[in-house]
């Protein structure tokens, strides 16, 4: 019995096929004389790349960034683009931002700082269990406003999180151990869309349309667009969601916690180092400095070997694969708008979206649930490769401002239905360790809730502040 399941295919490989065989049958409709919407050689060529790719991070059948590696040779062989267009993610601010995130986490974690906050959280949470839930869980919001990688941000909290819970006397494995770990994971990864140097996806979209020379949003106006109800109340979701499934119980700790060591030289500079980072982030509408920059600034001085920060060559041991990850990605998008792919691809989504002029309500809930389906097949990064060089076309068939077209797409990936869509819950579930279950009925529950009382209360604020 186990050597006939050795040999049935896998799901992801079977889907892989089919997408190959669709990507392939794109390719060859102008060949055949037929121009679906008016589709060219050019853009049908762009778009057999382009679902081939995007089905290969879909799947998981490779590696991210081989499937990106592998991007950038088939475009430049193909001569699809010139490497300004293909390579386009490699110079854009989303792939430093990223990069300078990982950094900033290996420093955080080599300095001791990650242990010493876990020390001081531990006696800050509360005398309860439902206490230390919560604060877990604003404990992850915080972090997010303090280091601009999702990624980096759970790498580094995951073993804050497992000492607070034996600080706490919950043993790792247990049902109330995995609630915490889960809080802070939950907390640092879904409010973090709001906040524009937090996740892959609104980097993502930023670079795309840096790339495409847009206007560029800045952290305090994505802020106060997408923050007050898809960041603050989706948190305040979060914690009663939390409490309903692990927090029913009172439960008092098994004693308070010892007092943590004092910082370090080194520690006490790295925090200052990062909370004045932090006010450069929260000000860049007054000083115009990128926060990809700050970032970078931040990372360069932790690379410097006299810092105390990191060890020497420490860049050998950073994991660079989610930032060529986000490079194939700002690329995809790249190439979609040069090969005129866009405005093909807007009509058929238009069509299947059933957007009507003038219904900026509908429209918007529309978009917002097109994003939502859209990460079902590429994932939450595929959202705004697919989107944002569309926003201009959506933008005039459905009389939304660009504002509302990308806060729509803000709405629409930071809906997790389930945690395959999101590569730092899956790389939570399989470092923290975390139960699959567990964290799959949170995003459901959470889901759910948001797309039938946050989406419209999302709507009413963006008529209120006069996005929509």
């Amino acid at each position: 019995m186990h050597a006939v399941s050795a040999r049935r295919p896998r799901l992801p490989a079977i889907i892989a096929g089919l997408l190959l065989i669709a990507s392939l049958s794109v390719r060859a409709l102008p060949e055949l004389g037929l121009h679906p919407g008016g589709l060219t050689a050019e853009a049908a060529t762009a778009a057999a790349l382009v679902v081939a790719t995007l089905g290969l991070w879909a799947t998981g059948l490779l590696p991210e960034a081989v499937t990106a590696l592998g991007f950038f040779t088939i475009a430049m062989l193909t001569g699809l683009a010139p490497p300004e267009v293909v390579f386009s993610g490699l110079t854009s601010s989303a792939f430093w931002l990223i990069f300078s995130g990982l950094v900033i986490g290996v420093a955080v974690r080599q300095s001791g700082l990650g242990a010493c906050i876990a020390g001081h959280l531990a006696r800050r949470v509360g005398g309860t269990y439902r206490g230390a839930l919560v604060g877990c869980l604003i404990f992850g919001l915080v972090m997010a406003f303090l280091m601009p990688s999702a990624m980096g941000r759970i790498v580094l909290i995951l073993p804050v999180l497992a000492a607070l819970g034996e600080h706490l006397g919950f043993t790792a494995g247990t049902r109330r151990h995995t609630g915490l770990m889960l809080a802070g994971v939950i907390g640092t990864f879904l409010p973090s869309f709001t906040i524009l140097p937090a996740n892959v996806p609104n980097n993502v979209m930023v670079g795309i349309i840096e790339a495409a020379s847009g206007p560029v949003p800045t952290f305090s106006s994505y802020l106060v667009t997408n923050f007050p109800v898809l960041g603050l109340l989706k948190t305040v979701v979060l914690a009663g969601v939390l409490l309903a499934l692990y927090g029913r119980d009172r439960v008092a700790m098994a004693g308070r916690p010892a007092t943590p060591a004092p910082m370090t030289h080194a520690q006490r500079r790295l925090a200052g180092l990062l909370g004045l980072a932090l006010c450069f982030w929260m000000t860049d509408a007054l000083h115009h400095i990128s926060p990809a920059w700050i970032s970078m600034t931040v990372a360069v001085i932790c690379l410097i070997p006299r810092s105390g920060f990191l060890p020497p060559r420490a860049l050998q041991t950073l994991n660079m694969e989610p930032v060529f990850y986000a490079a194939g990605i700002i690329g995809l998008g790249a190439l979609i708008v040069h090969a005129g792919l866009g405005g093909w691809l807007a009509g058929v989504l238009l069509d299947a979206a059933g957007l009507v002029p003038g219904e900026a309500i509908g429209n918007f809930a529309r978009m917002s649930g097109l994003a939502t389906a859209i990460a079902f097949a590429t994932t939450l990064s595929g959202v705004p490769a697919v989107l944002t060089p569309l926003t201009s076309d959506l933008s005039a068939a459905t009389g939304l401002s660009t504002a509302a077209i990308l806060a729509a797409q803000v709405a629409g990936f930071s809906t997790v239905v389930l945690p395959y869509q999101a590569p730092p819950l899956m790389m939570a579930i399989l470092i923290g360790p975390l139960p699959a279950r567990d964290v799959a009925r949170l995003c459901l529950i959470t889901a759910a809730i948001t797309i039938l009382v946050l989406w419209p209360l999302q709507a009413l604020w963006l008529r209120l502040i006069g996005v929509i």
